[in-house]
């Protein structure tokens, strides 16, 4: 059984944002919801490119505090896999820890 391993992302930020996964460039307009972007940008500026869910909940809605709804994140997280790789998107950011290295 041969395991289908995702592309290497790298994160740009400054001077614009863009993501570069295997050899696709992914510029700023790619991202349909201003979140999914954000979910990206957090890790990479985060020490050891790690968040975990709730720092991640955190940031994104801090408004919210404990009543975020967890569909938001969902919703966040499906959007921003189908950005990174629409045909096997599931392969990024999975768990309660986000990273990205």
């Amino acid at each position: 059984m041969i395991e289908n391993k995702p592309g290497a992302v790298r994160v740009r930020i400054l001077g614009g944002f863009s993501v570069l996964v295997g050899s696709q460039n992914l510029g700023h307009n790619e991202w349909r919801l201003k979140n999914a972007a954000a979910l990206v940008k957090l890790p990479a500026l985060a020490r050891n490119h790690r968040l975990h869910r709730e720092q991640v909940m955190d940031k994104l809605w801090p408004r919210l505090g404990k009543s975020v709804d967890p569909n938001n994140l969902c919703q966040t997280l499906h959007a921003t896999r189908r950005v990174l790789d629409p045909s096997e998107g599931a392969a990024y950011l999975r768990g309660d820890v986000y990273a990205m290295r």
